[in-house]
Formats: structure tokens, sequence, C-alpha cells
């Protein structure tokens, strides 16, 4: 009973158009009234405090201020350059490209909005002048934005790292391989898609016009060697990651390309501490959030109802599917990963037998298809303002793209070594 009430209660106050840390805060307060203990509020309090205030989460701010940097330094054309000198002849070269562009681009942001934002804005209005459908251009552009939170240094992998205990570098490694196989079956769709079209092809370019595009992106290509090297080498952690990751992104920008003022910069770290405030905020509501749900053994009880209803494991993993799609439809995936994972992770690891690392990337990818999907689809709507396009002219074209979101969720959940064996060999725990 308590359960319903809980989740009823946050429903109707996220309908009522209440902040979504204001909805989690206001909704846990249950736990206060049903209880009539006054030391609840100083639990509470407590823990809010340790739910902002974990050694993990300063990588947080530091990721998205060197995402910020390099995005403002103008690399994204850079990038693109790249992407058409080695794909730009196949079929379809341009479209391939925007696959390309944004695995090269996730590697430095970590954020699916960024990724649309800075890729679309310049290959869309491409696409469409070599003959593509605008509608098409905008969902490649808004499938492609999908690879962003599975690569270093994705904020999700981050948020849920630092929150749930799972290594963070561990999560890197997994999110590492799935988001490449993701990225070859989204090249493969949009080869099968444009194959029949009598489109333009770029021509082949020459190895010394690959090597010069590769050495204008070799800077920004060396954020996530960085990272990735220094966390699965043993030098550093996360956390230190994030901090050598920003000293990096200042001496490209600041020293070698020089593009940036100190307005720029006033204006990278305003937005920066915004971003990173709302996320911590919501972290901290959260903490409190996942208190009550463990105190009251809402997991429990929810795993009881589930078993109750079947106890085929196959069953059990459809609900928990069907759950976090459609959650994903509506609410964006950092929430989301705070909300569900407190009770969903606990189905998946001591019922179905998921290791935690597992779990996560299960979860994680799960509602990712939420982005790509109406209503208010992540990257779909961030695509249709970037590319001035309705959410209709999107969503017609995203079908096989959502199509292989959900084949290779199926695969993740189902080949736990899709998302283990990588971690495993480079020495992580999980």
């Amino acid at each position: 009973m308590f359960a319903a009430s809980l989740f009823l209660l946050l429903f109707v106050l996220l309908i009522l158009g209440v902040p979504i840390y204001g909805a989690i805060g206001l909704s846990t307060l249950l736990h206060y009234f049903d209880t009539g203990r006054e030391a609840v509020l100083l639990v509470f309090t407590q823990q809010l405090f340790r739910g902002i205030t974990g050694y993990a989460l300063l990588a947080v701010p530091m990721f998205i201020l060197a995402g910020n940097i390099m995005s403002k330094s103008g690399i994204t054309d850079r990038l693109i350059e790249l992407a058409k000198a080695l794909i730009g002849h196949f079929t379809g070269g341009v479209a391939q490209v925007n696959i390309l562009a944004s695995v090269f681009f996730a590697s430095i942001s970590g954020s699916a909005h960024a990724d649309v934002a800075a890729i679309g804005s310049v290959l869309i209005p491409a696409m469409e002048k070599e003959g593509y459908k605008k509608g098409f251009a905008g969902a490649l552009t808004a499938a492609s934005g999908i690879l962003s939170p599975l690569f270093p240094p994705s904020i999700v992998m981050v948020v849920y790292g630092a929150t749930f205990g799972v290594s963070i570098g561990a999560l890197f490694a997994a999110g590492m391989g799935v988001a490449l196989l993701l990225a070859l079956i989204q090249m493969v769709i949009t080869y099968l898609l444009v194959r029949k079209l009598d489109l333009p092809r770029q021509p082949r370019r020459s190895m010394k016009e690959i090597g010069r595009a590769t050495w204008r992106a070799i800077l920004p290509l060396g954020m996530p060697i960085i990272i990735l090297g220094g966390i699965m080498g043993g030098y550093f952690t996360a956390t230190e990651a994030s901090a050598v990751a920003v000293f990096y992104a200042l001496v490209v920008s600041l020293v070698v390309y020089r593009n940036l003022t100190l307005k720029d910069l006033y204006e990278i770290f305003r937005k920066t501490a915004f971003t990173s405030a709302a996320i911590i905020i919501l972290m901290g509501m959260a903490r409190i959030f996942s208190y009550v749900i463990a105190r009251r053994n809402i997991p429990d009880q929810i795993m009881n109802s589930m078993l109750g209803f079947s106890e085929n494991p196959q069953v059990l993993l459809f609900i928990v599917l069907a759950v976090l799609v459609v959650a994903g439809m509506f609410i964006d995936r950092t929430t989301n990963i705070l909300l569900f994972t407190p009770i969903v992770a606990p189905i998946l690891v001591n019922v179905l037998g998921f290791s935690p690392l597992h779990a996560g990337m299960s979860i994680i990818m799960a509602l990712g298809i939420g982005h790509l999907t109406p209503p208010v689809g992540g990257t779909l709507i961030t695509t249709a303002l970037v590319g001035n396009l309705s959410v209709e002219e999107v969503t017609r074209y995203s079908w096989p793209y959502i199509l292989s979101l959900f084949i290779i969720t199926f695969i993740v959940l189902y080949v736990p070594q899709i998302t283990e064996t990588i971690p495993r060999m480079l020495g992580f725990a999980f």
C-alpha cells in the first residue's frame, strides 16, 4: 500500500509540473508522515549529504567541464573531416560520416544532447543538400546521438557507478564494446536504407589527405585515449581522470588552438555549474528516495509480486524491460537510473543472476531506447530543434534505428559476455 502511494504521489507531482528533484523529495515525505518519527527528517538530511558528497561524484562536473571546453573549441569540423576522409566514399557516405563523427564526438562529450547539437547542426543541412530526406537526416542524427552515453566519459555511467557502487572504469570498458557494436549495426542499417538511392559519393581520399585529416583531429581524439588509458592502466581513478581531462582540454583549447577567450571560459564555467548543480541535487534527492525504498522493503515487495505473477525468468525480464522502456519515453535517462535502479537492480541481480555490471549496462541500454521514441525522447526532441524539424518528421524515419536499439539491448540482456569480457580482461572487479 505504501509503495503504491509513493509512486502515485510521485507521478501526480510530475504531471502537475513540479521539478523532478522536487517531486522526488516531496514524495519521500510520505515515509515521515507514515511513521511520525522526527528522527526520519534527520536521516533524510544525512542521506542527502551523503548523496551529494561522494568522492566519485567529483567526476561529474569535471567531465562535463572538459566536454564543454572541447565542444566550444571548434573540434566538430575536425572530427567530421576525419570521418569524411575515412568513409566518405562509401555508399551513403555522408550518412555513414554522421555515425562515425558521433563515435568520435561521443568520446569527448559524454552527452547525447551535446552530440546531436554539434553534429546535427553541420550534417543535417549537408545531408539534405546531397539529396537525403531531411527527416531521415534528423532520424540518423538522433540515433547516432544515442552512442554518446555509452562511450567514456559517459556522465550516465559516472552517475550510475558513483551512486550504486559499480566500478566506473568497468562501466566505461563495457560501454565501449556495446557502443561499437551498436555503431556497426547502425552503419549496416544505413547502408541498406540508402543503397538503392541515387546519391552522390565523395571521391576516395588519398593517404596523404587521410593523414592530414588525422593530424588535424589527433588532439581531440587524444582525450579518450588519455582517459581510458589512464583508468585501465591503473594510473589514476575515474575521478582523477576527469581532472586530467579538464587540464588536457584547457591546454588544447587555450595553448594549441587558441580559439577560446576569457568570455568563452566564463560561459563554459557558468553552463557547467548549472548542469552539474542540477545533476547533483537530483542525485541527493534520489539518495533519499533510495533510502525510503530500501527501508520499506519495496524491492522485495515488487519481487514477490512479480514472482506471484510468474516465476519464468524470461517473463520477469520482459516486464523489467517494458517498465524501463516506457519510463525512458517520458523521463531522461539519468533521472530514470536514480529512480528505478534501486528497484530493478535487485531483481536483475538477486532473482535473475545478473552481475552488478551486467545489470547496470542492461538498465542503461533499456532506458536509452526511450531517447529515440515519442512523446519526449531526449535526442528526438533535440534533433527536431537543431534541424528545424517536427518530431513527426524525425519519427517517421526512426523506426529502423529503434529496432536496432531493441536488438542490441536484447543481446546485452541475454549475452553477459558482451559487457563483461573486456572489463574482466582488463582486471576490473564487478
